[in-house]
């Protein structure tokens, strides 16, 4: 009477072992359950509209978010679990060199790997320190300090040392220029 409701249950987890077994490049932003859960629950609303079963597929879609509850609820308590079903984050880059093994076990190549530092502005590898690809697919990163962005604090606390004071904040920026050209000729007439 409810084979529908195993039917889902077995198109739920093939889904997600298929898409598991595709890689992360070809998830954005969802993790694969995620991604299983939504392409199942728009397959199933066409057959429904197709076949005019209203009742059967709000069970399905019903079972296919409890299922995908149930698996997030178990990976939040369970380490193992959470990497069996989401993943973890894999290292493509170690101190700016390209850890070539893993980029195979994605099966992502270097121009693929080097695209995706270039939509994030970076323009050396040689500037990562860490380099990885999420769980999402996308990459993430941390730079070495040496090419890391110059903060407003740091920025302010070397003017300290050089005894300059910063306009304060949200003040128009052309004002900063100006503020070191007074101080500059101030230097210039002592």
């Amino acid at each position: 009477m409810f084979t529908f409701a195993y039917e889902a249950v077995v198109i739920i987890i093939a889904g997600f072992v298929l898409l598991r077994i595709a890689g992360k490049k070809v998830i954005s932003e969802m993790t694969p359950l995620e991604m299983v859960t939504v392409l199942s629950i728009g397959t199933i609303i066409g057959h429904a509209v197709a076949e005019d079963k209203v009742w059967q597929t709000i069970v399905c879609i019903a079972l296919f978010i409890v299922i995908l509850l149930i698996f997030q609820s178990i990976a939040l308590r369970w380490s193992l679990f959470e990497r069996l079903i989401i993943g973890k984050p894999t290292v493509v880059i170690v101190d700016g060199n390209i850890v070539e093994e893993n980029l195979k076990k994605l099966r992502m190549t270097t121009e693929q790997l080097e695209l995706r530092l270039r939509q994030k502005g970076i323009a050396n590898i040689s500037d990562i320190r860490t380099g990885t690809i999420e769980v999402n697919g996308r990459f993430g990163y941390e730079l070495k300090p040496s090419a890391q962005p110059l903060t407003r604090g740091e920025m302010e606390q070397i003017l300290a040392m050089l005894q300059f004071k910063m306009p304060p904040a949200g003040s128009n920026p052309h004002e900063v220029f100006e503020h070191i050209r007074q101080t500059l000729r101030l230097g210039q007439h002592q």
